[in-house]
């Protein structure tokens, strides 16, 4: 259970950084200096750094080994399999709330697109809402026309299917008291900032700009893990969706019965049909309506289903994927 964070006038915040890697360590190596720097200007805050090894079949290779200012240790807690930076993330929050040694704790990217510098400005935030989640909302991308018009595409169909508008992504700080309750929620096992959206935990939102890679190519594969992660973000509200779409499959079905009606009243009540019209207009309105009363009829199932199944709950069935822990950084003599 997580524990209460110290008082005092001399109290040092205990931070965890949260950080999943995957074939990224030299990557890792070079952000870790970075962050431990900026830290090492933030004298309350007694922080350590948890990487993630999302199963990456070298191990921790490339990780280059410092001597740190601020970090009281770097440890690598390694998973049996890739499961992908969600649920690499998931894992590590279940972790630390079964361990209940942190305050704070900051989830980043361990590739440098998450600044190391913007750390401070998290931790301000938090410190002006202590009770809340704070969040980097993208105010500016560095990514090729392609990705930022993809990217642009995917809002769009996020704020209409769900109804809820995303500027942000995994870079974000939260106290130790929300853990309990976000690894409780099965929707974080997909997505971790769309389980924190459907937490009603109260959040903030801190405009800052993307960074760059520090080195080396993005692990993500290209266009299809892309559009994969989109998918898991959208499917984090799989309920809001589904209810979504069966509304509007129920107000198609009404326009499609509508049209229907005017054709046979024209074919019958006037004049102004012409011959054959009326049956193939008929036709294809009725077979449509009926389509789309089948997809209206499986939403309807699939929410049944969805509150009957028994769901997969981060916090009872991570321990599974956690092979053990690995230090790569000794705690100094402090």
């Amino acid at each position: 259970m997580p524990i209460e964070p110290k008082e005092g006038a001399g109290a040092r915040r205990r931070l965890v950084i949260v950080m999943p890697v995957f074939r990224d360590f030299d990557a890792a190596a070079v952000v870790c200096r970075t962050v431990d720097a900026e830290l090492a200007r933030l004298p309350v805050v007694e922080a350590r750094v948890l990487l993630v090894d999302d199963g990456s079949p070298e191990g921790t290779t490339g990780w280059s080994p410092f001597a740190p200012q601020a970090l009281t240790r770097i440890d690598v807690l390694v998973l049996r399999r890739n499961l992908g930076h969600q649920r690499a993330i998931a894992v590590a929050l279940c972790h630390l709330n079964d361990a209940g040694t942190a305050d704070a704790v900051l989830i980043m990217d361990a590739d440098g697109e998450d600044r190391p510098e913007d750390i401070a400005k998290l931790l301000a935030e938090l410190d002006g809402a202590p009770g809340s989640m704070v969040f980097a909302e993208r105010r500016k991308r560095l990514e090729g026309l392609i990705f930022r018009l993809g990217y642009l595409c995917y809002r769009v169909l996020h704020r209409l299917l769900t109804g809820v508008p995303v500027r942000v992504g995994n870079f974000s700080v939260m106290p130790a008291s929300a853990l309990a309750r976000l690894v409780s929620m099965s929707e974080l096992w997909n997505h971790y900032a769309g389980a924190a959206l459907r937490s009603r935990l109260p959040q903030r939102r801190l405009p800052l700009d993307r960074g760059t890679r520090v080195m080396g190519r993005s692990q993500m594969g290209g266009l299809i893990p892309l559009i994969m992660h989109g998918i898991s973000g959208i499917a984090t509200f799989h309920d809001v969706v589904a209810t979504r779409l069966l509304v509007a499959s129920i107000g198609l079905v009404a326009l499609l019965t509508l049209g229907l009606g005017i054709v046979v009243t024209v074919r019958f009540a006037t004049a102004l049909a012409i011959p054959g019209w009326a049956t193939y207009t008929a036709g294809l309105l009725l077979v449509l309506a009926i389509q789309v009363a089948s997809v209206a009829f499986s939403l309807v199932l699939s929410l049944i289903s969805g509150r009957t199944t028994a769901t997969f709950i981060p916090c009872r069935d991570y321990a599974g994927f956690v092979a053990g822990t690995l230090p790569l950084g000794a705690p100094d003599a402090r």
